[in-house]
């Protein structure tokens, strides 16, 4: 069977530091692993890009079988709907990247 890596390409917003964004993250591993997302690594802090044009502070890999079940019973989850509103003050959701890709 195919496994999926969904890579989180994540801008902070002014002020906020990649110690927020990990605790946010470790706050919903529950939920995330409950709807099969593993993170394959630790949140990773981006240095600087030796390419290209995408900005980035944190780096996320996460891994999973079923891509479309997994984000949508996350987004569903009651658990990360109540930390939406803490993402949203860490994260540039619009200047941030994320990609589906296929291993295998």
């Amino acid at each position: 069977m195919s496994t999926f890596l969904i890579l989180d390409i994540l801008k902070l917003k002014p002020g906020k530091t990649p110690a927020e964004a990990v605790a946010y993250f470790d706050s919903v591993k529950p939920v995330f692993d409950r709807h099969g997302l593993v993170r394959s690594d630790v949140p990773l802090t981006a240095m600087k890009a030796l390419r290209g044009t995408v900005e980035a502070d944190v780096v996320n890999f996460w891994e999973t079988e079923n891509p479309e079940v997994s984000m949508k019973g996350m987004a569903g989850d009651p658990e990360y709907q109540a930390q939406v509103p803490v993402r949203d003050t860490i994260f540039d959701l619009d200047a941030s990247t994320i990609l589906l890709t296929k291993r295998g």
